[in-house]
C-alpha cells in the first residue's frame, strides 16, 4: 500500500491497491442490495454508508435574501403565515392564511376593526413567474369589509389553515385536479377545485377527526406508492400517550394514508429514532422533487424558553413582548426556529437536532413565536449570476405579532440541506453493495482549491474492478451541481449495470451531496 501521494498540491491518501480488498473496506456480508436504478441518492442519512473514517454527515443552511412580499392589505393582518407554493410550468402559484394576532402596540387581539365579533381567518392568494416578483390579484370571491376587491381565495367556519396540491393522481377526475385539507368544525375538511382558485367542499363531512389541525396538514399524492399521504398536527403527554391537554401536551405530527381522499386509516405517530422529544409545530413534508423517493420536512421548533424578567429584556421590542403575554404567557415566552428532516418511508424520519433555520440576528421584530415557519413546497429558481447554476429558493415569513408580516426568500444548493463532509485530513466511505442502471456516475459536490475526490468501484467482494481503481481516477475538485467521474478520461461504466457493486470514495476538504448514475 502506498502511504501518500502529492495530487494537485495536496497531500492525498491513495491506498492504492490493485487486486486485494481495499484495507478500509467492509467485509461482504450477506445483507441485502440495494436497488439504486438511475434514481439520484442524497446524503441526508446513514442510508448508502456502509462505514466511514474521518468524514461526518454535515448540516448545511439557507441563505436570506430580499423581501419578496409585503402583505399589508387590511385582511392579511399581524399572523399571516402557513405558506404554501405550487409550481405549474412558469407560472408559481401561493397560497396562505390571513388573519390578525395583536394590533401593532399589542393593546388588542384578534379584533376585526368596526366589528364586535373576532376576526375570521382567510386564504389568500398570489402568483408569480420568477419566485420574486409577485402579484395578489383581485379574485372578487369573499368580502372584506364591505368589499371583494381582494386575493381571498376561501373563507370558511372555523378555519385555521387551508393547504392545496396538485393532484397528479392518474385517476384525479378533472374537476377534483386541485385538492386541499382544511380545519373546521370537528376535524379536517376536503376541498376540491378545477382551477386552483374557485373551491368546494369533496365531503361535507370531515375526513379526518384524529388531531388537533391547528396548523399546516398537508396531503399530497404520491405516485411510487400509489397512495395520498396527509401529515397533521396532534399533541402527546411526557409518556408519549395522546392528549387532549394543550397546555401541558407536547406537540408532534401524526401521519394517514388514502387511496381515495375521503377515507383515511388511523394516524399514527412519527418516528425519528433517538432523535429528542420536543414539540414540533407546521411540519412541511413533502417529496423532494429530485429524489421522490425521499420525504423531506422542515418542521418549526416551539420552545418555550420560560423567560425571567432580565433575559426578556434582552430580545427585540420588549415592551411589546410583555404587554402580549397579557393575552398568554406564552405569546412572550415561546420563540421558535426550523428544524430539518427526512424519511425513506414517510413515518420514520431522520431528524437533525440543531436548527436548519435561526432566527438569526436580533433586529426590530425577530426573535418571537413564529420565527423559523417554512413554507411548503421548494422552488428551482436562477441564481442571480446567469452563468451560475440554479438554486433551490425556500421562503420564510418575518415580523410576526405586529404586522405588516413580509416574506423573505431564502436561498439554498440544489441538493444542499446535508452533505458527506471531509476536512483537510483525507477521509474514506465505503457505501453499502447496489445494482445501478445507467452508463455514467455524476456527483454533486463542492471541494475548496486544494481539495479533491476520487472514486473507485468494488465487486460484491471488496474486490477493486479493473480500470475503476482510485488511482486510476481522474480527481474531482470544483463546485457544480453536476460531474461525471471518469477514469483516466473514461466515463462509461455500462458494462456493470446490473452488478452488485460498491463505492470507495476519498475526500479531502470537500463536500458531496448527491450521487446519481446516468442513463
Amino acid at each position: 500500500m502506498k502511504p501518500f501521494a502529492k495530487l494537485a498540491g495536496a497531500t492525498f491518501l491513495l491506498g492504492l491497491v490493485a487486486a486485494n480488498p481495499s484495507a478500509w473496506a467492509v467485509e461482504a456480508r450477506a445483507e441485502e442490495v440495494i436497488d439504486l436504478g438511475s434514481r439520484r441518492e442524497l446524503f441526508v442519512d446513514e442510508f448508502l454508508i456502509a462505514q466511514k473514517t474521518n468524514l461526518e454527515l454535515k448540516l448545511h443552511s439557507t441563505t436570506p435574501r430580499e423581501i419578496v412580499m409585503v402583505r399589508d392589505e387590511p385582511w392579511e393582518g399581524s399572523g399571516s403565515d402557513f405558506d404554501t407554493f405550487i409550481r405549474e410550468n412558469d407560472l408559481i402559484r401561493l397560497y396562505y392564511m390571513a388573519t390578525e394576532l395583536t394590533n401593532a402596540d399589542a393593546t388588542k387581539i384578534k379584533d376585526n376593526p368596526g366589528s364586535p365579533l373576532p376576526r375570521e381567518v382567510y386564504a389568500c392568494y398570489a402568483e408569480s413567474r420568477d419566485g420574486i416578483h409577485w402579484v395578489k390579484p383581485e379574485l372578487g370571491l369573499f368580502e372584506f369589509n364591505g368589499s371583494k376587491r381582494n386575493n381571498i381565495v376561501w373563507s370558511g367556519p372555523k378555519l385555521d389553515n387551508f393547504t392545496p396540491f396538485k393532484d397528479s393522481n392518474p385517476a384525479c377526475p378533472p374537476g377534483e385536479r386541485y385538492k386541499s385539507m382544511v380545519a373546521g368544525p370537528g376535524g379536517l375538511f376536503a376541498l376540491k377545485s378545477a382551477d386552483g382558485i374557485h373551491w368546494s367542499y369533496l365531503s361535507e363531512k370531515p375526513v379526518i377527526t384524529r388531531g388537533k389541525f391547528d396548523s399546516q396538514n398537508n396531503a399530497f399524492w404520491d405516485p411510487l406508492r400509489n397512495h395520498y399521504w396527509c401529515y397533521l398536527r396532534d399533541f402527546h403527554d411526557r409518556d408519549g400517550n395522546p392528549t387532549d391537554d394543550t397546555k401541558t401536551g407536547i406537540r408532534d405530527v401524526l401521519v394517514t394514508t388514502s387511496t381515495d381522499f375521503l377515507s383515511w386509516a388511523e394516524p399514527t405517530r412519527l418516528k425519528y429514532g433517538e432523535a429528542p422529544d420536543e414539540a414540533l409545530y407546521v411540519n412541511t413534508i413533502r417529496p423532494y422533487s429530485r429524489a421522490p423517493h425521499v420525504f423531506l420536512g422542515f418542521p418549526a421548533r416551539y420552545v418555550d424558553r420560560q423567560f425571567s424578567p432580565a433575559a426578556m429584556r434582552m430580545l427585540p421590542d420588549p415592551e411589546h413582548r410583555q404587554r402580549r403575554m397579557k393575552f398568554s404567557p406564552r405569546y412572550g415566552t415561546v420563540v421558535t426556529d426550523g428544524l430539518f428532516m427526512s424519511s425513506r418511508d414517510g413515518r420514520n424520519f431522520h431528524r437533525w437536532d440543531e436548527a436548519f433555520v435561526r432566527p438569526g440576528p436580533q433586529r426590530r421584530d425577530n426573535w418571537v413565536y413564529g420565527d423559523g415557519f417554512v413554507g411548503l413546497g421548494l422552488l428551482e429558481t436562477p441564481a442571480a449570476d446567469p452563468t451560475a447554476e440554479p438554486e433551490l429558493s425556500l421562503y420564510i415569513h418575518e415580523d410576526h405579532w405586529k404586522g405588516p408580516i413580509r416574506l423573505r426568500r431564502h436561498t439554498l444548493r440544489m441538493d444542499g440541506f446535508v452533505s458527506l463532509h471531509a476536512r483537510q485530513k483525507p477521509g474514506e466511505v465505503v457505501t453499502k453493495f447496489f445494482t445501478f442502471a445507467g452508463r455514467s456516475l455524476t456527483f454533486n459536490f463542492a471541494t475548496s482549491a486544494a481539495g479533491l475526490i476520487r472514486v473507485e468501484l468494488q465487486d460484491r467482494d471488496g474486490r477493486v474492478l479493473p480500470g475503476f481503481s482510485l488511482a486510476e481516477c481522474d480527481e474531482l475538485f470544483g463546485d457544480t451541481l453536476s460531474r461525471t467521474v471518469t477514469w483516466r478520461d473514461q466515463a462509461d461504466v455500462s458494462r456493470l449495470a446490473g452488478q452488485t457493486v460498491r463505492l470507495r470514495m476519498v475526500l479531502s476538504d470537500a463536500d458531496l451531496y448527491s450521487l446519481k448514475f446516468e442513463e
